[in-house]
This record gives C-alpha cells, structure tokens and sequence, in this order.
C-alpha cells in the first residue's frame, strides 16, 4: 500500500513538473490576430500590416491581420468586442469607433466605452480641404464668405453619410456657422472624383489619399486639419492659420476586448512603440502624411474619451443619421 501511495505521488509529481513549463510560458505562445474592420488596401489596412509586421519581426510569434468588414467598420468591432479577452484576438482602432454611439445609440449590440480596451495610437492622420482650381476659390476664407453670402449654394462631397468625412465637415459647419449642401458619394475615391470633374465645390481628403496628386492641375489644396502645417505640404495653410479654430485627423490605434491583463496589455503598448520608434516604420508613416504617435494606453483612452464625447454631441447636434 505504502509503495502505491509513493508510486502515485511520484506521478503527480512528475505530472506536475511536466505541466509547469507550459503554464509559465509567456505570452504570446501562439500567433495574434488582429482584425481590421475595413477592406484590404486602405490606410487604416496598411498601418496595421505595418506594425503587426514590426511586431511579428520583433517577437516569438506572427501576429496576424484579418479583415473582418462590412456595415461601416460595425462588423469587425463587434467580432473583436465579443471576442474572448485572451490577447490573441486584437482590434486595429480608428476614429470611427467613436462615433458609433452617436450614429447608433442603444442600436449597438456592444458598449464602445467598456467592450474594447484602447493599447496605443500609432498613427494620427490629418486631412486637407480640396477644391477645383475652376470654383475660383484660393483660401478657406473664399469658401466660407461664400456659403455666408449664398446659403446652401456651396457644395461639398463626403463618401456617404454619416462618414468621418461628413461629420468632420459637420464639424467645420457649426464652427463657421454657415451652410452648405450635402452631396453624399459612395466612397472616398468618388467623392474625390467630384471635385476633380468640377460636380461640386470641395470636400476633405485625407492626406496619404492625395500625396502622389499634389501638383494636379485640377486640385487646389486649400488647407490643412493638422495642429501644424505638413512636412509633406508646408506651403499650405493649417485650418487654424485659416482663421477656424479646429483640428481633426483620423487616428489609428490598437485595442483589445475587455478581459485582457494588465501585464499583456503593457507588453503589447511597448510593443507598438517601439514598432512606431522603429526608423522604417516610422519613414513609412510618414510618406504616407500620416504622423507617428505611440502613447500609452491611458493616453490612448482619454483620446478616445475626448472624441467620444466631441462626436456625439456633432452628430446629434447635426442631426445625423446612419
């Protein structure tokens, strides 16, 4: 009996000792998802693959991309804000996410504020306000005397309703306090396409969208959304400089479902830092006209909770609807 005992003892001893190393192994033990809630192709697609690729080089695991899109984004946000909060399934951020709960309201299956915890920015990017060199208009100033002294008869475009770009312009709007009529588009590149064609008076661009076009002779740059003038675009006016006090980008970020720990999440905010530090990565964001940030996660939540609270209060005011 007594050497039975020893035997089983010994087994679980054995089994204990086996067990252990696979238990402590740090994370991550397996590759990383990240899902990015758009198609493959755009900016927001781009920077991601460029940080999971710096991560990937980096550490002892591949993280992932995995394009999970439809319905403006709410696809993918809500796959990740379901998703168990392990750290292998991780959720490429963007403005957008902040004004779900002002397009949607109570309609939204998930809570933006408590379900998705923000990692670090890694990129900000602004954007510049275009017109046809034919309207005839050559500051910011010229398109806003003009909404003034004609009302509704200045148009801007917008890849659609209740996108970043309209509520940005909605933004631009109350800030003025002046009028414009809404041409909504399908898709960035068709908005674009209108001021092009001369169909209407102007709309935002971001700036990666138009860094090989600069020099179109049938574009005009008339200013910029940025705190400071572009590297890319020095001589062009800040929306500021143009007498409107307001700056917008669209920033770009990782996050994770609520439910990860504190020492993953800190690995993975050192992580994007130091990807965002790293010289080609950091050349390519800003060929891109993007600017490279990297925070910390707190930083990163009170970005999100400020444009949270700033876009709500747009789209409701606006009266903006999905």
């Amino acid at each position: 009996m007594t050497r039975r005992v020893t035997l089983i003892g010994l087994l679980t001893t054995v089994g204990a000792l086996m067990a252990t190393p696979l238990m402590a192994q740090p994370y991550p033990n397996k590759p990383v998802k990240i899902i990015v809630p758009y198609a493959a192709g755009g900016t927001g697609d781009i920077l991601a693959r460029l940080i999971a690729q710096e991560i990937t080089r980096t550490s002892s695991q591949s993280f992932v991309i995995e394009n999970r899109t439809g319905a403006g984004g709410l696809i993918g946000y809500g796959a990740a804000a379901k998703s168990v909060g392990d750290g292998y399934t991780l959720i490429a951020m963007d403005s957008t996410l902040t004004m779900y709960p002002g397009l949607h309201g109570e309609k939204l299956e998930w809570n933006v504020e408590t379900d998705l915890v923000p990692i670090s920015m890694y990129a900000r990017s602004p954007f510049a306000l275009i017109t046809n060199p034919v309207r005839q208009y050559t500051t910011v100033g010229d398109l806003i005397r003009a909404a003034r002294e004609r009302p509704d008869s200045v148009t801007f475009g917008t890849p659609g309703t209740a996108t970043l770009h309209h509520v940005f312009t909605s933004l631009l709007l109350a800030t003025t306090n002046v009028k414009m009529t809404h041409v909504p588009y399908r898709g960035a590149s068709e908005a674009l396409t209108g001021v092009l064609s001369n169909s209407v008076d102007w709309t935002f661009v971001a700036l990666p969208t138009i860094t090989g076009q600069v020099g179109n002779d049938r574009m005009r740059v008339l200013a910029v959304t940025s705190d400071t003038r572009s590297a890319l675009l020095p001589q062009i006016p800040t929306l500021k400089e143009s007498g409107i006090s307001m700056t917008v980008a669209n920033w770009f970020g990782l996050g994770v479902p609520k439910g990860v720990s504190a020492e993953t999440v800190d690995w993975l905010a050192k992580k994007v830092n130091d990807a965002v530090r790293a010289p080609e990565v950091n050349g390519r964001i800003r060929a891109m006209g993007a600017e490279p940030v990297g925070n910390s996660p707190a930083e990163f939540s009170t970005n999100v909770q400020a444009d949270l609270k700033l876009w709500t209060k747009v789209i409701r005011d606006a009266g903006i609807k999905q």
